[in-house]
């Protein structure tokens, strides 16, 4: 009988210019929304508040929530790194239109860069894919685009494959039309202020650093990454990860800063966009996070909000019986563009 084997590719396997197989659309539904606030307990006004959504959105159904969104759009592009030995970065993600329940999600991935690792005695082969992702919804337009860049090991652990792309050429940066341009303008700040008392976008001060006493313990992590599509077998197969315990999905990480960050600022109305967002150390079931965040500057905008920019540091309690060096670890650095009213 003929056996086959079925497996995600290898670093070798990868093709620059490669678009890799696409996942099932995903429409995002109730159902979506509640799992995520159950495992994140996120504070986001316009997801929660069906009536509030409605009178600042104007539209019948509650915006999605853009991390829940965000964390489906990474897992649609786990075909390619179902291998993965641990996601390094993202670049460059805007959040180009609000997603509503009831939108379908639509995902390319594409492989614009590889560069295997430097060999080191004792170490197999292993490098590193960036790919560029595109997300559109049910009527083709495009809601997110960004480059994330995964490791990956090699199928041969003695290979040299020769790719050595300068990866230090993906920028960060984003335009400011890009950022102006995906400011729901159809949505009316205006009503958002009067309804909601406290800090707006006038009151935030910039060169403010927030430490944010409550922390959150990570729990629930295969069960986001089913939810997402996530196909990475270190976050549910102990067995699959390089670190012998299943590591944490990198979505759930940066939903749990997201929802710390909006405990310091309340009334945020969407997060638009990710400068950069680099995981600096794993993240494991159990670990403790807390986050820190520094207000770098604000943007006016015409319609009377704006646009803050959040440098938000986020480090691990590991537990007692971790190393010592690890009992307190940043494991993130995100640079966050959210719009305020």
């Amino acid at each position: 009988m003929k056996e086959v084997l079925i497996e995600g590719p290898y670093f070798e396997d990868f093709k620059k210019g490669g678009f890799l197989e696409q996942a099932p659309s995903v429409t995002i539904n109730n159902s979506h929304a509640t799992v995520h606030q159950m495992i994140f307990g996120d504070r986001l006004r316009l997801p929660l508040d069906q009536h509030l959504s409605l009178s600042i959105t104007g539209k019948n159904t509650a915006v999605a929530n853009p991390s829940m969104v965000i964390s489906v759009a990474i897992g649609q592009s786990t075909y390619a790194t179902q291998n993965v030995m641990g996601n390094l970065f993202y670049r460059g993600l805007v959040l180009k239109k609000p997603v509503y329940l009831g939108d379908t999600l639509t995902t390319t991935t594409q492989v614009v860069a590889l560069r295997q690792n430097k060999a080191k005695p004792g170490r197999a082969a292993s490098g590193m894919v960036v790919l560029e992702i595109c997300v559109k919804d049910q009527a083709g337009c495009e809601i997110l685009h960004f480059w994330r860049c995964p490791m990956v090991p090699c199928r041969d652990p003695n290979i040299e494959t020769g790719h050595s792309d300068d990866l230090g050429a993906l920028s960060a940066e984003i335009s400011h039309e890009a950022l102006l341009s995906a400011i729901p303008n159809d949505w009316d700040l205006a009503a958002f202020r009067q309804a909601i008392s406290g800090k707006h976008f006038d009151q935030v001060e910039e060169g403010v650093n927030v430490r944010i006493k409550a922390r959150d313990t990570v729990t629930l992590a295969p069960e986001l990454t089913r939810l997402t599509l996530n196909m990475a077998m270190t976050h549910t197969d102990a067995g699959a990860s390089v670190y012998g315990q299943r590591l944490v999905y990198g979505g759930h990480t940066i939903s749990i800063a997201a929802a710390q960050v909006l405990r310091a600022m309340p009334n945020i109305l969407t997060l638009l966009a990710w400068r950069h967002c680099d995981h600096l150390a794993p993240v494991f079931e159990g670990d403790i996070l807390r986050t820190e965040l520094v207000v770098v500057k604000k943007t006016a905008c015409l319609n009377g909000g704006g646009l803050v920019d959040l440098q938000v540091k986020v480090w691990a309690e590991r537990g007692a019986n971790a190393p010592s060096n690890e009992l307190d670890i940043q494991v993130l650095d995100w640079g966050l563009v959210a719009l305020l009213a």
